[in-house]
């Protein structure tokens, strides 16, 4: 008969298990550390997002309206012009203030910045210098030099935020004896 021996085994089956436990321990930490720079970057990002977003809302919305221009005749050539604006739907309130806003003129002959006299012909909030939503505001501008017949011309509004207003102007065949007349629509 033979001897019962004993038979060990050996069982190395253990330290792998150890060494994936480490690795898969390293991964889950690296993952999470990946994860945080991306949703620290994603938020950065959406802040930035929504800052140009609001700034190209004002610029967007911040829009002149320009209603009418009637030319006032004086000597036989137009000397005076009176534009009504508004702000156009949604918009914010413009400051009309002579060094906020903006207006040049623009004629054959030359091309200049006017000083506009502002008013208000409607006034929604009692606030004399700043047009809002429902005022209706009035630029009186004295050219620097008359439109006769048949003349073309062209002004240029721009506020502190927002669009330039383009608007060219025609004078009539004729004027006919009016005082006033009007130049756009």
């Amino acid at each position: 008969m033979k001897a019962k021996g004993i038979n060990l085994i050996k069982n190395e089956d253990a330290d792998v298990g150890i060494g994936t436990l480490i690795i898969f321990i390293a991964m889950v930490l690296v993952a999470a550390v990946a994860a945080a720079v991306l949703i620290q970057t994603s938020g950065v990002l959406q802040q930035k997002a929504q800052q140009t977003g609001k700034e190209a809302t004002a610029e967007v919305s911040s829009n002149l309206k320009v209603v009418s221009v009637v030319g006032n005749v004086t000597g036989g050539a137009i000397d005076k012009l009176d534009v009504l604006i508004e702000v156009s739907a949604g918009g914010n309130p413009i400051d009309t203030n002579a060094n906020k806003l903006k207006v040049k003129y623009i004629n054959s002959n030359s091309a200049d910045f006017i000083v506009p006299t502002y008013s208000e012909d409607r006034s929604v909030d009692g606030d004399g210098t700043v047009l809002s939503s429902g005022d209706l505001g009035k630029l009186t501008l004295t050219l620097p030099s008359t439109l006769g017949v048949r003349e073309t011309a062209t002004i240029q509004i721009i506020p502190e935020t927002g669009t330039m207003v383009i608007k060219d102007i025609a004078t009539p065949a004729t004027f006919a004896g009016k005082t006033q007349y009007q130049l756009f629509p």
